[in-house]
């Protein structure tokens, strides 16, 4: 009976304690929400803690809801037996604007900030926003920027956004100190760096503006810079950058330690690649015994012989070169170790920087796709040809590999330069006095690549104007198709005894049958008119008076080896032309003409030594003389200290004397230039260069039709000119001060001592 009463308070008490559970659980309300819907906010509560009212549900439920970054307020709390949950959420961004911003785009500041259009707004992301802007304007050297954000309410909970920045001006470089150089003074080693020193004269640069990279980068280069001059164990200890009170002027310091200068032992190759003969790579080592060690001999020698390696189908070689310093004996011995790593292939192809530049630009130059061998030669010739185009102040390529896989991501960076060119130039001669000239191109019009140019020059006697596009890859082909249009008054004030005029055009197309041998043809039309005379001018020239067309097919090849096309210092190139005349019209004749042109490099990158050469024939067909007018002339750009046709035959006048205004074309003509670029001992930031130069060659040969009845003074002689010119690269463009003085002429030759021209882009 005891046992039947104690089952049975059991049974009770088991029943009033479930009743009294349920009895404390609470109903749960959410309050508030607009756009987020109840099941996101259910699942960041504790449901069951706070159904039971408990204390730490609460607190453990408000943080996960103020983490979600969903709420800019929330509240829980107990109402008439219901747990209420009350939020209110953060409003949506509308939009994000930058007020006062001049010195970086608004698209560069959109970039940073985690705050986007059409996302929550929260004031954590706003802090962290202006915290981020606040460092790449501190990064800039603007350390005086205020940014003072502004919050709009707009309707349905939305917020405009606004940062309202107060640009400070930048935090120039006063003073920059070297601590443990001996071996270079302070002057050698501030030319070696891009961090420049603030002067009066650099109100146009930003180099002696505060940049924390700017220093980085300027570390590497006096490693190198040493590392070219023997001293293999340089290390920058430290780059200091001390900000004045004042906030407006860094004083830089770089603590240095040397090392020994090394001069070169032996040189060894170790190859670990079967069946490879490495004799082959003995004649790319650049560095000789005895002399001064350099580190950049030492790359130029790898990539050489991964170049050469590369040919010889081995494309994956790994070479790397192993020092063994002795410094008791300043000599070191390098061994160039030959391995052959796994065959990686390119995976994917990746571009960034470019604005403007279309993708399909860059990709076109590449030499290589998704998908092929990774080549090393391919690899250094496709980012010559993106450096040539001339599009780019930087082009870099980085690999990543991809895990352990044999595929690479290949990256390319391209920082974009201005390609729209404006040039001016004026000019003085004897006989056109004054000479201005003007000129306009864009060389990658709206990011195509296309190039659409237009010239005129006028002077006391002559008007010329020409209009020249080209379109590369036109149709998607490996052709460059182009058009030139051209328009030329000349009047007999000029050289000429007679009034010409001519226009016409020319269609080309260009294309590659090697890597570095391209091809054109072209197609040309003119038509040309005499008149007006000299009553005094001989037979020969008093015939050329009448209307003419010219109407011919032309060749051009050309093989460049240079180094680069834009700035060229090492290389050479070749090239040879045809062009005939008589495809209708009523003038038939054959020209040849070539050139050629070797650039030399010295141990300086400054100082560049330049050889060229170019010459030309041309011969009248059936029968028919080469009129004077068709020849050859030589002066003003093509022989500078002559004025254009300043040189060659010229009529005589009954005294047997040459008359400087009938000048008569020749038909045979060469041309040898040499030019050496050297500094002028200026800051090199300034880009001041002195070009000493030399012109030697003769324009010569006349048709016997042409000297019938006519006297005419055609020496065929060696003329000569040489002369000193000052280049700035400056901010606003290249300016070229040409100063010539005349070795040899004849007496009739018409000359012209200085030149002075402009150029700018935009």
């Amino acid at each position: 009976m005891l046992e039947k009463r104690t089952k049975l308070l059991l049974f009770f008490a088991a029943f009033f304690l479930v009743s009294e559970v349920f009895a404390a659980e609470k109903i749960l309300v959410v309050q508030g929400n607009e756009r987020v819907d109840e099941g996101t906010i259910l699942s960041l509560l504790d449901v069951g803690g706070l159904k039971k009212n408990t204390e730490l549900s609460r607190r453990v439920s408000l943080k996960k809801l103020y983490e979600s970054d969903l709420f800019l307020e929330a509240r829980i709390y107990e109402d008439g037996g219901k747990i209420i949950v009350e939020i209110k959420e953060n409003p949506l961004i509308s939009d994000i604007k930058f007020i006062g911003n001049k010195k970086i785009e608004t698209e560069a500041l959109q970039a940073e900030i985690t705050s986007k259009k059409r996302t929550v707004f929260t004031k954590s992301k706003l802090q962290n926003d202006l915290k981020r802007l606040g460092e790449i304007y501190l990064k800039s050297g603007r350390f005086l920027t205020k940014i003072d954000p502004k919050i709009i309410q707009k309707d349905q909970n939305r917020v405009e956004l606004i940062f309202d920045i107060a640009e400070g001006p930048k935090a120039k470089i006063g003073k920059v100190y070297f601590v443990g150089n001996q071996a270079f003074s302070d002057r050698e080693l501030i030319d070696e760096i891009s961090t420049k020193e603030s002067k009066w004269w650099k109100f146009l640069s930003s180099s002696d503006s505060y940049d924390s990279d700017r220093i980085e980068f300027d570390k590497e280069k006096l490693r190198r810079f040493y590392g070219s001059n023997g001293y293999a164990d340089f290390t920058t200890i430290s780059a200091t950058a001390q900000i004045m009170p004042q906030k407006t002027e860094f004083f830089v310091t770089f603590l240095l330690e040397e090392g020994v200068q090394y001069k070169v032992g032996e040189t060894n190759i170790l190859n670990h690649i079967e069946k490879f003969d490495a004799s082959i790579l003995n004649k790319e080592i650049l560095l000789k015994e005895g002399k001064i060690y350099n580190s950049d001999l030492v790359e130029k020698t790898i990539d050489k012989m991964v170049e050469l390696m590369s040919e010889k189908s081995y494309a994956f070689a790994h070479i790397e070169p192993i020092l063994k310093r002795n410094r008791e004996t300043k000599i070191i011995d390098i061994d160039f170790v030959i391995s052959e790593t796994p065959r990686i292939y390119i995976n994917q192809i990746r571009i960034f920087g470019n604005t403007h530049t279309m993708d399909s630009v860059i990709r076109r130059e590449l030499r290589f796709r998704e998908g092929d061998p990774y080549n090393v030669t391919k690899i250094n010739r496709s980012k010559q040809r993106l450096e040539n185009l001339g599009f780019f102040e930087k082009v870099e390529f980085r690999n990543k590999r991809i895990g352990e896989t044999d595929k690479m991501d290949l990256e390319i960076e391209v920082k974009e330069k201005k390609t729209g060119e404006l040039n001016l130039g004026v000019g003085y001669s004897t006989v056109n006095r004054l000479t201005l000239s003007t000129g306009i191109k864009e060389r990658n019009m709206f990011g195509t690549g296309q190039e659409l140019g237009f010239n005129i020059q006028k002077s006391f006697a002559s008007l010329t104007a020409d209009v020249n596009y080209t379109k590369p890859y036109f149709m998607n082909l490996p052709l460059d198709a182009g058009i030139d249009l051209f328009k030329y008054d000349f009047s007999k004030r000029n050289s000429l005894i007679y009034d010409q005029q001519s226009s016409g055009l020319t269609l080309r197309g260009d294309y590659s049958l090697t890597e570095f041998l391209s091809h054109q043809l072209r197609y040309s039309y003119s038509e040309q008119i005499i008149n007006n005379i000299s009553p005094g001018a001989s037979i020969s020239i008093q015939m050329l008076q009448g209307s003419y067309v010219t109407s011919g097919i032309g060749q051009s090849i050309f093989y460049d080896k240079r180094d680069n096309k834009i700035n060229p210092r090492d290389g050479y190139y070749v090239s040879l032309s045809q062009d005939y005349s008589g495809i209708g019209g009523n003038i038939n004749m054959l020209k040849h003409e070539g050139s050629a042109g070797y650039y030399l490099p010295t141990t300086s990158k400054d100082f560049v030594l330049k050889f060229m050469a170019r010459g030309g024939v041309i011969e009248g067909l059936g029968g028919q003389a080469v009129r004077s007018n068709y020849g050859f002339f030589l002066g003003g750009n093509n022989f500078r200290g002559f004025q254009y046709a300043g040189l060659g035959p010229r009529t005589q006048d009954s005294s047997g004397r040459a008359v400087g205004g009938s000048v008569i074309g020749g038909k045979i003509y060469y041309v040898g230039t040499a030019e050496f670029m050297f500094p002028l001992g200026l800051p090199r930031e300034l880009g001041i260069n002195g070009v000493f130069f030399s012109d030697n060659g003769t324009v010569k040969g006349v048709d016997q039709q042409t000297r019938a009845g006519t006297n005419i003074s055609d020496s065929g002689s060696i003329r000569s000119s040489y002369g000193f010119s000052i280049a700035w690269s400056s901010p606003l463009g290249p300016i070229r001060l040409d100063f010539a003085r005349i070795a040899r002429k004849e007496i009739y030759d018409q000359t012209q001592t200085f030149r002075f021209s402009f150029g700018t882009t935009f």
